[in-house]
């Protein structure tokens, strides 16, 4: 077994669906073939947007799968030289989007087989929601319960996983997940978590911190940002990209 530990850099983007499109395309490529990460991981997906993300990370692949939700709404890309595809599938946590859900993928590594790594990427219902509206209760933390009892289901304790999105929350969701078990990449290095959106100038608004990146199992973050990138005025989306580098540690 290689005493090596393997460096990876994960990427999670909500891509504001064809919101500003095609205006944001050369942004958003910019800033993939810029920073090529070796794991991508979205929200708010379009066809329309696959196709662009595709051609921009033409040494990737991604989940090819008959659901609708794959092309419209979550996907999961990594690079081929680096990891290939075990088992991936798409779980249900209670929320209204008919098409949201945990969306996830086992990657092998190419280099020592028997090691894998679990990432996964969910949208959590947004606080606008009507039913939120309506009720003043919150689904965000029902929503974290259900991917906390997923993942425990998906991935052995002693599996690397990586799970990321937009939680559209920073507080309960983040302490159910953290009371499960799982570290997001900001406390672990021991930053403050900076916002993740607007992603100033594409949008504007009050900032706040959206997007998280949360780890479990033989897996540690380096470092991790979430990044201002522009290209003529635009950013890729409203949300800014979030970025770790992690490394894999031995079980």
């Amino acid at each position: 077994m290689s005493t090596a530990q393997p460096r990876f850099v994960v990427c999670s983007l909500n891509l504001w669906r064809t919101r500003r499109w095609p205006d944001r395309a050369r942004p958003l490529d910019a800033f993939l073939r810029g920073h090529r990460p070796d794991v991508l991981a979205v929200q708010e997906l379009t066809p329309e947007v696959r196709t662009a993300i595709d051609t921009s990370l033409d040494g990737h692949d991604r989940v090819a799968d008959a659901f609708p939700g794959w092309s419209r709404e979550s996907n999961i890309y990594w690079h081929r030289g680096l990891f290939e595809p075990v088992a991936h599938g798409r779980e249900d946590i209670g929320q209204p989007e008919a098409e949201r859900g945990l969306y996830w993928v086992r990657l092998r590594r190419c280099d020592e087989p028997a090691t894998t790594l679990v990432v996964a990427t969910a949208h959590y219902t947004w606080p606008g929601h009507p039913g939120e509206l309506r009720t003043g209760v919150s689904p965000r933390p029902a929503q974290a319960r259900a991917t906390a009892a997923a993942l425990a289901r998906i991935a052995p304790a002693r599996e690397a996983v990586v799970f990321t999105g937009d939680l559209n929350d920073f507080f309960h969701p983040l302490r159910v997940l953290r009371e499960a078990g799982l570290d997001d990449s900001f406390s672990a290095l021991g930053r403050t978590p900076r916002p993740t959106i607007p992603s100033v100038p594409t949008t504007g608004g009050i900032p706040s911190v959206a997007d998280w990146m949360l780890h479990r199992g033989p897996i540690a973050p380096m470092t991790t940002e979430a990044v201002d990138f522009f290209v003529d005025g635009l950013s890729p989306s409203d949300h800014k990209p979030l970025i770790t580098t992690y490394r894999m540690e031995t079980p």
